[in-house]
Parts: C-alpha cells; sequence; structure tokens
C-alpha cells in the first residue's frame, strides 16, 4: 500500500539532496516527515539535516468538499529515530540506520449516506538508510538513501504492503552562505515506479538567517535568540494509501499544500519543543482502482482551504 504519498516524495528529496545541509521536512503531512534541525553552513557535517529523535503531532482541519456535502480531518502521529550513532566505513563514508512510524487518521463529517469513503487508520513503519560521502578537503558532497517499508491499513497485509524508494544525490559548496543541489530518486521501486528529479539550495545571508528549498518545501528561519527560531514552513502535505475495501483494493489520494509559522523553542541542550500553526491549501480528494482510474469523481475532488497545526518533540542530531 502506498502510504502517505507526498510526505515519502519529500522525504526522497531529503535523502537524495543530502549536500544541502540544514533544516529538512517537519511535521508531516505532514511531514512529513524528516529532520527541522537548522544546522550553520559553517559545520561540515551534512548529517546535522537529521533529527536524531522527534515524536510530533499533525492536525488539518475544516476542508469542505466542494462537489458534495461534508468535510475532511486529517490526524497524524509520527517516531522517527537513529537506530544508531553514526557508522564511518573509513574518513569519507558515512551510513545512518533510522526507523519512522507514522499513523494517519481520516476523519469525515457531515457526509450522505452512499458517500464513497469512510473513517481509515492508517500506518507506515519504515527503515531509512542513509550512505553520505564527504570529504572536509572538497566542497562537493555525495549521497545515497533506501527506505524499505510496510505501509497499510492493517486489514489484510500481502506483498502490495511493501514498498522500496531509493535516491542519489550531489551537492556543492560555493561558499559558507550558499550551497546547491541536484538528485534523483525512484519511488515505489518494485511496483508503479516513478522518477522524481530535484533540486535544492541553502543560503544563509547572516548567521542569524537562513533561506533553504528542498523539493516541494520552502523553510525560512530566524534564529532570533540561542534558544528561540522563528520560520516560515511552506510544503506539500497529504498522502496515498491502498486500502482493503470490502476486499476489493482500492487507493485513497489525498493531496494537500500548508504553509504557516512555526517557533521553536529550545528545553534543555539539544532538545526541542516546535509549535506551529497555518493553513492548507489546493486539497484535493480522490478514490482510484490500483491502475489509477479515478471512481465516484462527481463527489470527490477539491476541498476548499483549512487550517492545521503541529506539535512536535526533538533532539538534534549529536
Amino acid at each position: 500500500m502506498d502510504a502517505d504519498c507526498m510526505n515519502r516524495k519529500t522525504l526522497l528529496f531529503s535523502a537524495a539532496l543530502l549536500a544541502t545541509a540544514g533544516q529538512v521536512f517537519a511535521g508531516s503531512s505532514a511531514p512529513i516527515t524528516t529532520a527541522t534541525s537548522t544546522a550553520t553552513t559553517e559545520e561540515h557535517n551534512p548529517l546535522l539535516m537529521f533529527d536524531a529523535f522527534r515524536v510530533s503531532g499533525y492536525g488539518a482541519f475544516n476542508m469542505e468538499f466542494d462537489k458534495s456535502l461534508g468535510e475532511l480531518d486529517v490526524w497524524q502521529v509520527e517516531l522517527h529515530t537513529f537506530l544508531s550513532k553514526p557508522i564511518n566505513f573509513g574518513p569519507d563514508l558515512t551510513f545512518l540506520p533510522t526507523f519512522r512510524y507514522e499513523g494517519t487518521f481520516l476523519r469525515y463529517d457531515g457526509t450522505l449516506p452512499g458517500f464513497p469513503l469512510k473513517d481509515e487508520d492508517l500506518h507506515s513503519i519504515e527503515l531509512p538508510l542513509y550512505l553520505i560521502h564527504t570529504t572536509p578537503s572538497s566542497p562537493w558532497i555525495c549521497g545515497a538513501y533506501l527506505r524499505p517499508a510496510l505501509a497499510t491499513d492493517f486489514d489484510h497485509i500481502d506483498s502490495d504492503d511493501i514498498f522500496v524508494d531509493a535516491a542519489i544525490g550531489a551537492g556543492y559548496k560555493f561558499s559558507d552562505s550558499f550551497y546547491l543541489g541536484a538528485g534523483l530518486a525512484i519511488e515505489d521501486a518494485f511496483g508503479n515506479e516513478e522518477l522524481i528529479p530535484g533540486l535544492a539550495f541553502l543560503w544563509s545571508p547572516t548567521p542569524d538567517l537562513t533561506f533553504q528549498l528542498l523539493g516541494p518545501v520552502f523553510d525560512a528561519v530566524w534564529n532570533a535568540t540561542p534558544d528561540w527560531r522563528v520560520g516560515v514552513d511552506i510544503r506539500a502535505a497529504g498522502g496515498a494509501w491502498n486500502i482493503d475495501d470490502n476486499n476489493i483494493s482500492r487507493t485513497i489520494d489525498f493531496s494537500s499544500y500548508r504553509a504557516g509559522v512555526h517557533v521553536h523553542r529550545r528545553l534543555v541542550d539539544t532538545w526541542w519543543l516546535e509549535g506551529g500553526a497555518g493553513i492548507t491549501f489546493a486539497n484535493e480528494m480522490n478514490l482510484k482502482t490500483p491502475n489509477g482510474l479515478g471512481l465516484n469523481e462527481a463527489v470527490l475532488g477539491d476541498l476548499d482551504e483549512g487550517i492545521y497545526g503541529y506539535l512536535a518533540v526533538r533532539k538534534e542530531v549529536w
């Protein structure tokens, strides 16, 4: 089952563009899903783009259907952690194993009898693996990524619930304040594969201000004090899941974008509390057959704008 497609694409961009050290996808569509730590470009360590540990919750509300009565709320919870400290193979090669769980809960309200969708509880268990090559004397950074995952509603589990994504990428450090990268990812490598190219940059015009574009994610973060950060966060959200509907395979495809303000507060040492809120837009919900044929298009499709909230506790990489 293809769980949280948009989040996985964002994670793939993050993995493919390891050279753009800085914060990556957080608040899974959510979300999703990757780190929000703001590493300084003065430190030659691409692992600073990750959180060593993160637990988060996300909610998007009041998204009304344009073609029918009713609205959609989306709840998500996430746990992401390193499985070990980075493992070095020689002076230039680093391997990083991680674990990620995400639960997504779709809730409908005010729909008419016969509405084609019902409340769903969806789960994704992932083992993202990163391999990073970096040399202190070289401005180049290269990386590769592999993500096997079990993504399922747990009603019925078979080989369709197993997904493998992969990515490669490279970046160049033009200066201590500007990085530029590019990469290529393949999603669902052994199923309905899709190639995803990506571009990224990280620019820090001042020591306390950072702008970052990473695929469908844009962040602008101001380090107001050593213990407070404020940022504008714009990113793709949503997801796609293959569900078991009365022993018939169906795909729920929810796409969305979100834009909001996030505030980060240091709790102690490298532990941070992050909260954010804003709007969701370009929301769309569809039901499809596994081969992509649209179903119930007369009542599904576009949704109005909504609001979202995000809360996380995280530990920056050691």
